[in-house]
């Protein structure tokens, strides 16, 4: 190869490892936790948002889209922010 060409390759891949990064720091920086595109908020935030008990919404979190953030068998319970303000709507 030649000495320009490496130096394109490399080019390259440190655009592509820049946007990783700033991609982790936006989430970092934002405060919350997203999958994609979609936002997540833990227990407390949820329970805020639909004005009930963050024991309850435990109880009853089958109702709402959730994932469990962790690998601990005990993991955070993390609700999809736009699902609870969906049920709001008119």
């Amino acid at each position: 190869m030649k000495k320009q060409e490496l130096i394109e390759i490399a080019n390259i891949v440190a655009e592509h490892m820049a946007a990783k990064v700033a991609e982790e720091v936006v989430k970092k920086l934002r405060g919350n936790n997203c999958v994609g595109d979609t936002e997540y908020v833990d227990t407390d935030e949820a329970a805020r948002i639909l004005g009930m008990s963050p024991a309850y919404l435990r109880a009853v979190k089958d109702r709402y889209p959730h994932i469990k953030a962790g690998e601990s068998k005990q993991g955070r319970i993390m609700f999809r922010r736009d699902s609870l303000f969906n049920q709001f709507k008119i």
